[in-house]
């Protein structure tokens, strides 16, 4: 092995390390409530009522047949170097990003951003923003990968397209805007080969759908009917409509919470009208049908979903969901019986504890970094614009537009929360860190 591979692989692990640091600072992976789900679904080779088995098995793989949850977020902290890795290569046009940017980069992002926290965590989170820097990577290029590093990225972005509900139409809208920023700017988009990948990836989004389909017929209702709920679509639409059409749902419209995760979860409220989900979605089915049809509630879906959308973009505070999971809880009932050599450490962390001390104080560096950073990306894009960085423009515009569609499918279709915008809400000094690499390779350009 060359010096060169040598530190190459030392910076991939400090890197690594790096992104896990809340886990090590916690003593153990972070976790979070639907994380019991996820762990029972991989081990029982179960698909859940409400969520694809993909990252169930990718935790079943990746704890090695349940040895432990450590292995699992070492290998979502491996996958985001890996494409941090090849992002700032395009950026600095180069093959790879150059181990010192590389090592600067993910420091900086370790400790001014959500992402280390996002990583940290045994949950899906992490893939949605693997789902953008992939469908990136693919577009901008494909033919430089290689045939190897083709066929990984494209295998990674079908887990990503796989591992949510959501994302198959995350992608599709990435795709199209690929498409469409190509068609009106031409050659300038930095979309540099054919557009074949584009292609290629949205077969594969099409082909996620067989996957979650179980999931889907099962919940496919249920999380946006929470949402209505919560926005106050769903109590006038029951009050025009009672008299005539006996709803289930009609003997508790006085009585609907206020959040949407309270009808979901809250199996003594208007859940526990339903012997099932699968149960609640012909009913459900209709009153969103109703709604979606007649002006006046269309009206108020475009309202509450402009609403939701601004309020869920400044939502991404972390910690949201992170209590103790003791014994009698679903997640310590999963680590104990399918990682039991792990439950010695999860009884111990700070998180069970109620002892992450440390938490308030990054939620309220990151409320400060987040405005910063994207006052600086727009101060730099004018530079990059000035010197038709095409490549940077594309990255910026389609990562841009990934926040603002995160805010908007979260907020309208499951509800505004913090840990929806935490996901995505650190690629903003991402673009800011990225926009500085492009201005210093082309200043070094222009004085060589």
């Amino acid at each position: 092995m060359t010096k060169q591979r040598i530190a190459g692989s030392l910076v991939y692990i400090v890197c690594v390390a790096l992104l896990i640091w809340p886990a090590l600072y916690n003593g153990y992976p972070i976790l979070y409530s639907d994380t019991a789900t996820y762990i029972a679904s991989g081990m029982k080779l179960e698909t859940p009522v409400d969520r694809p088995i993909i990252y169930g098995l990718f935790i079943r793989s990746t704890s090695l047949e349940g040895s432990t949850l450590w292995s699992t977020i070492i290998c979502q902290a491996a996958l985001v170097v890996w494409c941090l890795d090849r992002l700032i290569g395009l950026v600095r046009e180069r093959r790879g990003s150059g181990y010192v940017s590389l090592l600067v980069m993910t420091g900086a992002l370790s400790v001014f951003t959500s992402l280390p926290w996002v990583v940290s965590q045994v949950m899906a989170d992490i893939f949605t923003p693997l789902l953008v820097m992939t469908t990136l990577i693919i577009a901008l290029s494909a033919q430089e990968l290689g045939r190897a590093g083709r066929m990984a990225h494209y295998l990674l972005f079908y887990f990503c397209a796989a591992v949510h509900l959501s994302h198959p139409l995350l992608a599709v809208l990435l795709i199209g805007a690929l498409f469409l920023l190509d068609l009106v700017t031409g050659p300038t988009t930095g979309i540099r080969s054919t557009r074949a990948p584009l292609w290629w990836m949205l077969a594969l989004t099409v082909l996620a759908y067989p996957i979650m389909s179980s999931a889907m017929a099962k919940s496919r209702h249920i999380f946006f009917m929470g949402a209505m709920v919560e926005h106050g679509v769903v109590k006038p639409y029951l009050d025009e409509h009672c008299d005539e059409q006996h709803f289930t749902l009609c003997d508790r419209k006085d009585r609907l919470p206020e959040k949407a995760y309270q009808f979901h979860w809250d199996t003594a409220g208007a859940m526990g009208s339903y012997a099932s989900w699968k149960d609640a979605n012909d009913e459900f089915g209709s009153i969103i049908n109703g709604t979606l049809t007649e002006g006046r509630f269309i009206w108020l879906h475009i309202k509450v979903s402009l609403i939701a959308t601004w309020e869920q973009l400044s939502l991404f505070d972390i910690g949201d969901g992170w209590g103790p999971f003791l014994e009698g809880t679903g997640v310590h009932s999963a680590i104990a019986r399918y990682l039991s050599s792990d439950l010695p450490a999860m009884e111990d962390s700070l998180q069970s504890r109620s002892s992450m001390h440390l938490v308030p104080t990054f939620a309220r560096l990151h409320q400060w970094v987040v405005p910063i950073a994207f006052a600086a990306l727009l101060s730099l894009l004018i530079p990059a614009l000035w010197r038709r960085s095409a490549v940077f423009v594309t990255i910026s515009t389609i990562c841009m537009f990934s926040v603002l569609l995160n805010a908007w499918s979260s907020g309208t279709f499951s509800g505004e929360v913090d840990r929806f915008g935490c996901k995505m809400i650190w690629m903003v000094p991402l673009l800011a860190l990225l926009a500085m690499q492009g201005l210093q390779r082309g200043t070094k350009s222009n004085t060589g």
